[in-house]
């Protein structure tokens, strides 16, 4: 029997949303792009789809540009908002934080190496930012910052919405514009998301992450924020990501937003009950330190992260899986680093716990009796592994 422990790095397709992918490989492939019936049902299936995605993020449907994953998005919101920067001569300073995604860290460093301030901020031992921190960093070359919302190794719930409105509050009094996006990849159908009151510029999401395929995901961009292109194609989605779209994807996307947003409040209140108890059962092994915050309201609900003194994270996931538990040491998108998670290291954690981390991220398929079969395994494997070492 498996376990499967590991939804933050992918969630199973569910039932409904690959059946309303069928139809769309099968029998109705037109190209929304055309103007006969068969391409006039892609487009209407396409439209549903902008609609359902925004029903789940609380904005306007013509707010939504479809991508090929939330890497995409992000890079599509940096580097296009970047290249509008440049284009109209302002300031070339960009904020951001030590526990970002590579793909935020990547395309702001990138525009350092063009020439560009970049800011970093530090978190906290629980790994938050305060909203006095990000606006110390504020200057008036300031044109971009990108916090994420969620992150995806700790379960950290930054205050987005407070960023948000202390930002648009700054920049109204000096008469600018700062573009604010967030990396909401992790909480997008995780937690609920309201655009009409967080006033971010930008906001990326992917599929995967909550029970749709992988290769999908979007981009919000608020009404009247403009981005240049990073891709050069055919226009599609307002030339910013162009290519002839994914329709069974993109049909998929929307069935999976309106699903999670019908569901959000019973998923989050019964993925937070298995969640106190794995991080209570967790917390009674001696050496196991639980990081991240163990406020539940200001964590991705099911999220568990756990950092074991004096152990290798990848030799406890392998522990694990032989014992058919499925869950994952610092980030699945780190293939091939072994070098300690740059999350970890930014909670300034002792050098003997940085390695020793392991996630278990709960989601719509895990039941309480899974956790309780598979806390034994754990402690088994944690107290095992501690003793081997010594």
């Amino acid at each position: 029997m498996t376990i499967y422990f590991d939804n933050s790095a992918t969630t199973q397709v569910r039932k409904e949303v690959a059946e309303a992918m069928v139809e769309f490989i099968s029998t109705n492939y037109g190209n929304p792009s055309s103007i006969h019936a068969v391409g006039r049902n892609s487009y209407k299936a396409m439209a549903l789809a902008r609609k359902r995605v925004a029903g789940l993020l609380n904005c306007s449907p013509t707010e939504i540009c479809f991508a090929g994953c939330g890497t995409l998005a992000n890079n599509l919101a940096i580097l296009g908002r970047a290249r509008f920067v440049e284009a109209n001569g302002l300031g070339k300073h960009i904020i951001t934080s030590r526990i970002e995604h590579p793909a935020v860290t990547g395309p702001a460093r990138y525009l350092e190496g063009q020439g560009w301030k970049l800011t970093v901020l530090d978190v906290d031992k629980e790994g938050f930012i305060k909203v006095e921190q990000l606006m110390d960093a504020l200057t008036d070359e300031t044109s971009i910052i990108s916090i994420m919302w969620a992150n995806n190794e700790i379960g950290t719930l930054q205050p987005i919405k407070e960023m948000a409105q202390a930002v648009q509050e700054y920049a109204k009094e000096r008469d600018r514009e700062i573009f604010f996006h967030t990396d909401a990849v992790q909480a997008a159908g995780k937690v609920p998301i309201d655009l009409k009151e967080v006033p971010v510029s930008a906001l990326s999401i992917s599929g995967h992450k909550f029970h749709a395929p992988k290769g999908v995901g979007a981009l919000f961009l608020r009404r009247g924020v403009n981005l240049m292109p990073i891709t050069f194609g055919g226009g599609q989605e307002r030339g910013l990501m162009p290519g002839t779209e994914s329709m069974p994807n993109i049909v998929a996307l929307g069935m999976a937003a309106e699903l999670a947003s019908g569901e959000m409040e019973d998923s989050v209140s019964r993925l937070k009950e298995m969640q106190s108890y794995m991080i209570e059962q967790l917390s009674t092994v001696p050496g196991v330190h639980i990081t991240g915050t163990r406020d539940l309201d200001k964590r991705l609900p099911g999220h568990v992260s756990v950092a074991v003194e004096n152990c290798e994270g990848e030799a406890l996931v392998m522990q694990l899986d032989l014992k058919g538990i499925c869950c994952s040491s610092a980030s699945a998108c780190h293939k091939g680093i072994v070098e300690p998670s740059h999350v970890l290291s930014a909670l300034d954690l002792p050098c003997g716990l940085v390695k020793g981390s392991v996630r278990i991220s709960l989601g719509k398929f895990n039941t309480m009796e899974e956790c309780r079969e598979a806390v034994a395994q754990i402690k088994s494997v944690f107290e095992s592994q501690k003793l081997s070492v010594i």
